[in-house]
């Protein structure tokens, strides 16, 4: 009996296909093979007819596995150090002027991973078990990940802003058996956690070992490293044994996010799930050349960080530059020079207003102010699709050349192949604004629960790559393909779709294989045809970009992409007697605020009385006594909440709210999009400068 697969192996060492071009295997499979055993005539005209068809499948299916079927990022890592081994991977400032950088080579990164497993195993982490990191960005945290994976266990890296009490919730719900620690401020909070964490047994310390080296379970991070290595050198079979468990399906990384109960969700995402988005992002949307130069600034605890610099670089055999402060990006940035360059909204905004500031105070800011109104004008005419005026493109290219080759140069990103924003919707105006200097900002939407990245516009260097691919296939290409205010289309192998609800939907194989010890949440999300129901509310136009209208859910998503259940700290202010309701308000915002409605039921008029004030919800919405009493309520709110969930500033209004007057459901629950539209002075009163 004829092999099948070795007439596809043998067919393709005959024919030479380009990765892109996979879905012959495919065509082999259906047709070329079954001719030849069948001995039926005409088998390569049915591959003619076929070949279109089954191009549209792989599309359409998501089928992009075979460069990466059955490996995982150990296969990655062990690639990397063989082939590249004396290629740079992890960086540290060797100064606090970022102005040099010490580097850790890939083959290093390898050892010094598989190092600090065996000390690991050593404390009892074994296969199938949990640990979390809590510490800055640094190489170190980088290294910790990747022990962890090596142990045949799942890393969860943690806000570093968390509480005590909310690190006992995740550590306990993870069962997680060891803790790898930045430094002893972060210490502190997780050494408060553990006394009601039974299974957490072991405290591994990066930094301030010293001074913590009394408590039986406190750990050197740098010595189980050397540990290991003493244990690896005499008998790595243990190391050995639980690589051999990793498998594509094991758990690369555990991701918390919050839920509209407020108590968070652990994402369970795969070797799998997160080689397979890299690929379909990397390998068949985008040009991507290996050896990239990533910065590395976000949390680890978020998916762009994972996805965009830490799994990337795998993929791609890039090395990371951490830079664990955001204000020292500015000083970094230069010595970096990125290849890529991945941003949340918040920070985009952060550049567009220190760029603003040193224009005011540059003496040729006329001219400057010409090209960038230049620049606006043929953004306008692009997103139209149509012929930008021969005028305002030379002009475009001259300033090009004499300002905004200066704003990419104090930038540090003269270089940058590509700007990708991500996490929440961007600003249109700021969108707009970086197209015109020249800094073509991608913007990416996705979600943890779908490993990052579903769907993407197309980046300004990918643009002749993108159209010769669409036009190889007979598609026909996009009147605009980088359009502002919608976030792109989806990258290849993903569906996409609008429920009758408006609720978009996405399919593939990034898809996340649920919440860990939590199947009632896990089916609300993850349906029984492989749809992630993400919760946001969408619109597809007929060239396939999609564009979030809204969101179903109740989550906020900040502008620094930190997504925040605002029922959580609603609870914890809403006790107070003054308060009869409260909604927490923030989507697309820096920082959360809240709208305060006084108790009607009687518990305003009883402090009124017994603080000697004026009873009407006019007088006490301004009476600083009343103020003053919910600052307080507010305050100890904050204390119990990680610094993204506080309370900023808050206003009291002078109404109740109620169903008839349209702010709340039959049922008396908050209807917060039509509270942000009947509130949005009040609201945009509290973001004010000053």
């Amino acid at each position: 009996m004829i092999n099948e697969k070795e007439v596809i192996r043998k067919s393709l060492d005959k024919f030479s296909f380009s990765k892109n071009e996979k879905f012959i295997q495919e065509v082999l499979w259906r047709t070329y093979w079954k001719g030849w055993m069948e001995l039926r005539s005409g088998v390569w005209d049915d591959y003619l007819i076929d070949l279109k068809r089954i191009k549209e499948e792989f599309r359409d299916n998501g089928d992009y596995l075979n460069a990466i079927e059955g490996k995982t990022f150990i296969d990655y890592i062990n690639r990397n150090a063989e082939e590249y081994g004396n290629y740079p991977a992890l960086n540290t400032p060797a100064n606090n002027e970022y102005s040099a950088w010490d580097s850790m080579s890939w083959s290093e990164l390898r050892e010094t991973a598989k190092n600090l497993a065996s000390g690991l195993i050593d404390l009892g982490l074994s296969p199938g078990d949990m640990a979390f990191i809590m510490s800055n960005n640094t190489k170190d945290h980088n290294i910790a990940d990747l022990g962890i994976v090596y142990c045949g266990a799942t890393p969860s890296t943690l806000y570093k802003q968390l509480k005590f009490n909310q690190i006992e919730y995740v550590s306990n719900l993870m069962d997680a058996k060891v803790a790898i620690v930045g430094d002893l401020e972060l210490f502190e909070e997780v050494n408060k956690a553990k006394e009601n964490c039974p299974n957490l047994k072991a405290v591994v310390l990066i930094d301030g070992y010293e001074e913590k080296k009394d408590l039986d379970y406190v750990h050197s991070y740098h010595e189980l490293i050397q540990k290991g290595k003493e244990i690896n050198n005499l008998d790595s079979s243990k190391l050995d044994e639980a690589i051999a468990t990793v498998t594509p399906d094991t758990l690369a990384c555990l991701i918390f996010t919050s839920g509209t109960t407020g108590k968070p969700k652990g994402v369970m995402i795969s070797h799998k799930n997160v080689l397979w988005t890299i690929e379909s992002l990397f390998g068949q949307m985008i040009p991507a050349s290996k050896f990239p130069r990533i910065v590395s600034y976000l949390p680890m605890a978020h998916i762009a960080a994972r996805a965009g610099d830490h799994y990337q670089a795998i993929y791609r055999a890039g090395q990371i530059f951490p830079v664990p402060v955001l204000e020292d990006m500015s000083v970094a940035l230069p010595t970096i020079e990125p290849s890529v360059f991945v941003a949340v909204p918040r920070v985009w905004e952060k550049f567009k207003a220190g760029l603003e500031v040193k224009i005011e105070e540059n003496p040729k800011k006329d001219l400057i102010a010409k090209a960038i109104a230049n620049g606006l004008e043929k953004v306008d005419y692009q997103q139209k699709g149509e012929t930008v005026p021969l005028m305002v493109n030379l002009k475009d290219k001259l300033f090009a050349k004499l300002v905004f080759s200066k704003f990419k140069e104090g930038l540090g990103i003269v270089d940058t192949e590509y700007f990708v924003t991500a996490a929440a919707p961007m600003n249109r105006d700021v969108h707009r604004w970086f197209h015109a200097i020249g800094i073509d900002v991608t913007e990416i939407y996705g979600m943890t629960e779908d490993t990052g990245p579903a769907t993407i516009g197309v980046p300004g260097n990918a643009v002749e790559s993108f159209t010769k691919r669409l036009k190889a296939d007979s598609i026909e290409i996009p009147s605009v393909l980088n359009p502002i205010g919608k976030v792109g289309i989806p990258i290849p192998g993903t569906e996409v779709k609008v429920m009758e609800d408006g609720e978009l939907c996405i399919k593939g194989n990034h898809v996340a294989q649920g919440y860990y010890k939590s199947e009632d949440q896990t089916k609300e999300t993850f349906d029984s045809d492989g749809w992630l129901h993400t919760g946001d509310l969408a619109e597809i136009d007929t060239e396939g970009y999609v564009k979030i209208i809204g969101r179903k859910k109740e989550i906020l998503i900040t502008s620094a992409g930190k997504n925040i259940a605002p029922v959580e700290v609603e609870d914890l202010i809403k006790p107070h007697q003054l308060i009869g309701q409260i909604c927490v308000v923030g989507d697309g915002k820096k920082y959360l605020t809240a709208l305060i409605v006084l108790d009607g039921d009687g518990g305003a008029e009883k402090w009124a009385s017994d603080n000697n004030v004026d009873y009407s919800f006019e007088n006490m919405s301004k009476n600083q006594s009343v103020i003053e009493a919910i600052q307080k309520q507010v305050d100890e709110a904050n204390s119990q909440v990680a610094q993204v969930q506080q309370i900023k500033k808050f206003v009291v209004l002078q109404k109740e709210w109620t169903d008839s007057s349209g702010e709340l459901t039959p049922t008396l629950k908050l209807k917060r999009n039509v509270i942000a539209e009947m509130y949005n002075d009040e609201i945009e009163s509290m973001y004010e400068e000053g």
